[in-house]
């Protein structure tokens, strides 16, 4: 495939960074609304469910550094495509696993996939928006959120369909494969990495991005949290029927999409601090909610501001992490690995405190970990460079 002369580079690589972020929303929702109706068919209890979602963090966290380093030696493209089809090719598996144990060991793989495609992704969309030389990251992001909900609107329709995971998961499989196979031939080839920087093998924070990988830390795990809970809470706690209780993740993922599309022209009006300030703000007002009112209106309401409150909060931290580091795929994979590794390393944790406590604690505790991010929110200001 080759790119039509017409089309610049920057935007024949913006358009296939979007589709990489909304088909990556895609697959990962997809699977998470799905995460009720697994536990019931393998008939795992909240702590055993807790320790097959820690398989996924543990692949994922395992996979961001050695990704990260990857990026500085192959490239964001190279690493790009390469959890894609990992990604891709794991998640029938989901649905096909027999076990908790097998379901434990796809959910491994398939999260390695995932962490590196991300890695790669935000890396290609750190060095696409330098070209445009204005604020794209929060569209990106809103990409990914449009393919999240589109995902998630895809599994209640196969839930009230009767449609069971392993076929579910088989056609998003393939709908993605074909995505991707269009769009990825148009990232970026090479990256922008400044003259002189090293290729490390792992990618971690240190320096001035560590506090930006803080903030990133404490919404990844709000995000994880809502993501991967709200369905749960709407099931035990609210105590809605079946066909709802994928109502409160869709709230989630709509208002993180709106929030998002809104994003990079707020940041621009006001300030990246001041966004993520006042989303912190939002979002611990949303999970005090969901854990104070246990009604279905509330819970749909509280997760629908924990989406807009956190919506633009990583990608502010990715955008930061590419000004202030070396190059912008170490910033990105070095913020990425401490800020995904707690999206995915909450829900277990939560799994396994829901053994001895109401879900409702730990979802307050979340909100207030949130809640704690604005006080370094200066961290993420426009006018940070490198150092």
């Amino acid at each position: 495939m080759t790119v039509p002369s017409a089309v610049a580079p920057d935007r024949a690589a913006r358009l296939a960074v979007t589709a990489a972020f909304l088909a990556n929303g895609a697959v990962v929702a997809s699977w998470i609304a799905r995460i009720p109706d697994v536990r019931g068919e393998l008939g795992m209890r909240e702590s055993t469910l807790g320790l097959v979602l820690l398989a996924m963090a543990a692949g994922t966290v395992l996979a961001l550094p050695a990704a990260g380093g990857a990026v500085a030696r192959i490239g964001s493209r190279a690493v790009s495509v390469g959890g894609a089809t990992v990604m891709v090719s794991m998640t029938p598996m989901l649905g096909l696993a027999p076990t908790p144990v097998t379901l434990a060991a796809a959910l491994a793989v398939f999260g390695a996939g995932v962490s590196a495609m991300d890695v790669g992704m935000n890396a290609q969309g750190v060095g696409v928006e330098r070209g445009y030389r204005r604020s794209i990251m929060i569209g990106l992001h809103a990409a990914w959120s449009v393919g999240s909900l589109l995902g998630a609107l895809g599994a209640t329709v196969a839930v009230r369909a009767g449609v069971d995971v392993a076929t579910h998961l088989s056609v998003v499989a393939v709908v993605v494969t074909v995505t991707l196979a269009a769009s990825m031939p148009w990232l970026r080839v090479r990256d922008r990495v400044a003259a002189g920087t090293s290729s490390p093998r792992f990618a971690l924070p240190r320096g001035a991005l560590v506090p930006i990988a803080l903030i990133c830390f404490a919404s990844a795990v709000g995000e994880g949290t809502a993501s991967d809970w709200s369905g749960i809470h709407l099931e035990d706690v609210v105590g809605v029927a079946e066909d709802r209780i994928t109502w409160g993740y869709v709230a989630f993922t709509a208002s993180m999409t709106v929030s998002r599309l809104l994003g990079d022209r707020l940041a621009r009006a006001v300030g990246a601090a001041t966004v993520v300030r006042v989303g912190g703000l939002v979002a611990a007002g949303g999970f005090g909610l969901v854990t104070l009112v246990p009604v279905l209106p509330a819970a749909i309401t509280g997760f629908a501001l924990v989406g807009a409150g956190l919506a633009p909060i990583v990608p502010l931290c990715f955008s930061a992490a590419g000004r202030v580091a070396r190059s912008p795929g170490e910033g990105v994979a070095a913020v990425a690995t401490i800020g995904y590794g707690g999206f995915l390393a909450a829900p277990p944790v939560i799994g396994a405190l829901t053994d001895a406590m109401d879900l409702r604690v730990p979802l307050a505790l979340v909100g207030l970990l949130v809640l704690a991010l604005t006080l370094r929110s200066h961290v993420v200001a426009d006018d940070r460079t490198s150092v």
